[in-house]
């Protein structure tokens, strides 16, 4: 670098002409990284006024005080101080420094403590498929954090094509998605992960409360979540197996769209019965429309080590998934009750005439 830079230095001829070679010397310096126990021990020789006093607090030599400081000074390529001897008295560039060192100490201090918390404080990372529990999972959530308030809890919900990609990078620590993954060979960690059933799902064909579409006409009008859905091609699977035709209107990646499309009578779609909303129904089964299979849900988790939390919150949402559906079933047998007596009274009604 010595060499380069004297040789830049001298005069040099360009078409017979002296030009003196103009640098910034600046440029070949390269940015010096900070010792930060060089800073500490300038901040503890301030603090204490004195080299001797640094040497006792910091529980080392006078003369390991004073070569400390005169690294960092090399390193910086600048006097901290005019005088070293009482009173001390610092240098424009150790005043410099005295207003950065007690800031890079305190977020070193705090990064350290950050990092190395305890493990029981860690948060425990949530993955789900966008589709589960739309609007009933916050409010699971919120439940568990009434039971559990000293869980941190960190939730991704979206849709992917390799939702376990989360448990193998590491990034989540429990995962809601489609039940068959730990079977498929493209699932690079599949034998060190685990499969819990939760939900066996009954997919819904859906419309507007107030719809106009009728669902036997082609070409069907199909408002449908985005190709990365798994919920997509079973619907058109389904369709294709019918001899229908149909045409996409209406194509979104998040679920809120797709369902404001469905009340706003864009067109039907195919949900889980936990994303209808208000302003959306379920097409009878005398609909016009084809039946749809089941599409089971299932929990992932790494088989060892599994933390208890973890094996908590699986546990926590199987139980609240199964609270769930049998409210749904039990509301189903009131409404069928209810259809029942109508037609019973009307039939009699019918008699008397």
């Amino acid at each position: 670098m010595n060499l380069l830079i004297d040789a830049l230095r001298k005069r040099i001829r360009v078409r017979g002409f002296a030009v003196a070679a103009r640098f910034d010397e600046s440029l070949f310096m390269r940015i010096a990284d900070l010792n930060l126990d060089l800073v500490r021990c300038f901040v503890t020789v301030v603090e204490t006024g004195g080299f001797t006093r640094a040497s006792k607090r910091l529980h080392l030599t006078q003369s390991a005080i004073t070569h400390k400081i005169k690294r960092l000074e090399n390193l910086l390529r600048r006097r901290l101080f005019v005088r070293t001897i009482k009173p001390l008295e610092l240098s424009a560039e150790g005043e410099i420094l005295l207003t950065y060192a007690p800031r890079l100490l305190g977020l070193s201090r705090e990064m350290v403590q950050r990092v190395s918390k305890p493990p029981q404080n860690e948060a425990l990372r949530l993955g789900i498929v966008e589709q589960f529990g739309y609007h009933f999972l916050p409010v699971w959530l919120s439940e568990l954090k009434r039971e559990w308030p000293d869980v941190r809890l960190v939730s991704d919900m979206g849709v992917t094509t390799d939702p376990l990609k989360g448990l193998e990078e590491d990034r989540c620590d429990l995962v809601i998605a489609p039940a068959g993954y730990t079977t498929m060979a493209r699932s690079k960690s599949a034998s060190l992960l685990q499969e819990q059933h939760l939900q066996k799902e009954t997919l819904v064909w859906v419309q507007a409360e107030k719809s106009k579409i009728d669902p036997k006409k082609d070409p069907l009008p199909l408002v449908m979540l985005g190709p990365l859905s798994r919920y997509r091609p079973i619907a058109l699977e389904a369709l294709r197996k019918e001899g229908r035709s149909w045409e996409i209107v209406f194509d979104s990646p998040c679920l809120s769209s797709v369902q404001s499309a469905i009340v706003a009578d864009l067109g039907l779609s195919v949900l889980s019965p936990f994303s209808v909303i208000p302003g959306i129904k379920v097409v009878a089964k005398g609909g016009g429309l084809p039946p749809l299979p089941t599409s089971d849900l299932a929990l992932y988790s790494r088989k060892s080590p599994l933390q208890l939390a973890v094996q908590k919150l699986a546990s926590f949402i199987s139980n609240a998934v199964d609270r769930w559906e049998s409210e749904v079933s039990r509301v189903d047998c009131l409404k069928n009750s209810v259809v029942l007596s109508v037609q019973r009274l009307g039939s009699n009604d019918h008699a008397y005439s």
